[in-house]
């Protein structure tokens, strides 16, 4: 097996795609040691900053003590503790839908979705540069997989209507905010074409939940759509600060799920104190709802001054910012220059993305103060200066 590793390894390694592990100590909302230096850390998904607020590290301690540190068993037997009914209908409610299923993570829901709800009858029209999770999730279907030029509602119907006949049932799968470019999905048009011809849609807002709309329930409230999805996948791992998934829906499909979906029925339940954690996040946000515009004060302050000095931001929005490089040995020397700034960072190279696509891909984080703001967007633009790429 070493030889056979070893020669896979030499593969990736000519693409310039080779990956190592970097192993970090948080320091504060916004700051990580590593290799015993100190850096400001851009690659972080807690968009609201809350993995360290005192109130829900306080809950989670308070589980901790109640519930001892693991569930010890899968949802299926004993791990569907109380504090997850509770999650599941607070969470709900929040975001539109009448029922609830959580996840140990994102990928896993995602995993567990369309291979329990497809047939071979079926179609899934999925936008090209969906999520991984996503992608695999379609491969492990019984269903045909019919790939969409990436937010293209033309080709998507074009695609409709060549493959929808007969009893074909089909599914549109799309992320409401795409991970790694940060834009939206046309979620309101996608809507239309579902109800012209008969089809379903899932939607995976894991970027989107804690962000976007007044109460931070996600893109289909600041598109006026809450709660219009067949399937609504969301994360709290992400801008609520904590640790898994949740899928939303009606209560057969759920059902469906809980009998079907394998990685909720054999994958041990997350712990007590994570579960309490992601409560209180959510009620943190509910009573908080200002967090959301002291985010995105720090977004536009970002997107507004790199935009002045001739970054090209595509069409993204909100705080996943992607500095598009090309070439992954300049994303990799790009990313070596910020690092030696005190700048954690992380180049994105294909499989990630596309290609030629290689990027720096950062988050806008609410902790930030507006001197490490400045910070970064002025390091990033004489790094980038320097290289040529601006």
């Amino acid at each position: 097996m070493r030889e056979r590793a070893k020669k896979l390894l030499e593969e990736i390694r000519k693409e310039g795609n080779y990956r190592t592990i970097r192993y970090v100590k948080p320091l504060s909302e916004t700051k990580i040691l590593y290799n015993g230096r100190e850096y400001l850390n851009l690659t972080s998904n807690s968009y609201l900053s809350l993995h360290f607020h005192p109130e829900i590290v306080s809950f989670a301690k308070e589980a901790l003590s109640s519930y001892g540190v693991g569930s010890c068993s899968s949802r299926s037997l004993s791990g569907s503790l109380d504090l997850l009914r509770t999650l599941e209908r607070e969470f709900a409610h929040f975001k539109g839908y009448k029922r609830c299923l959580v996840f140990s993570c994102g990928f896993m829901a995602n995993m567990g979705i369309l291979p329990a709800i497809t047939t071979p009858d079926d179609v899934i029209f999925t936008d090209e540069l969906n999520h991984s999770s996503l992608i695999h999730a379609i491969r492990l279907s019984k269903a045909k997989k019919v790939i969409y030029r990436h937010k293209d509602l033309d080709h998507l119907e074009d695609c409709i209507k060549r493959e929808i006949r007969g009893k074909k049932k089909g599914f549109i799968v799309t992320e409401s905010i795409f991970s790694m470019d940060g834009d939206i999905a046309p979620l309101k048009e996608i809507l239309l074409l579902k109800e012209k011809y008969g089809l379903y849609t899932i939607v995976d807002d894991a970027h989107g939940t804690g962000v976007f709309g007044q109460s931070g329930s996600g893109v289909e409230e600041e598109l006026g759509i809450k709660g219009s999805a067949d399937i609504h996948m969301a994360t709290f791992g992400k801008a609520l600060g904590s640790y898994g998934a949740a899928v939303l829906s009606e209560p057969y499909t759920i059902r469906l799920l809980v009998n079907r979906a394998r990685s909720f029925m054999y994958t041990t339940a997350l712990p007590p104190s994570v579960i309490a954690a992601s409560i209180a996040s959510l009620n943190f946000l509910k009573r908080n709802p200002k967090v959301i515009r002291e985010l995105w004060a720090n977004v536009d302050y970002v997107r507004e001054r790199l935009s002045s000095l001739g970054f090209d931001l595509k069409d993204s929005r909100g705080p996943i910012v992607p500095i598009i490089v090309g070439s992954d040995k300049m994303a990799l020397k790009l990313q070596r220059m910020l690092m030696s700034k005190g700048l954690f960072i992380q180049a994105i190279r294909p499989p990630t993305v596309p290609p030629n696509t290689s990027r720096l891909r950062f988050t806008v984080v609410r902790g930030y103060t507006k001197e490490e703001l400045d910070y970064i967007v002025e390091t990033l633009y004489t790094s980038a200066k320097k290289l040529g790429i601006i």
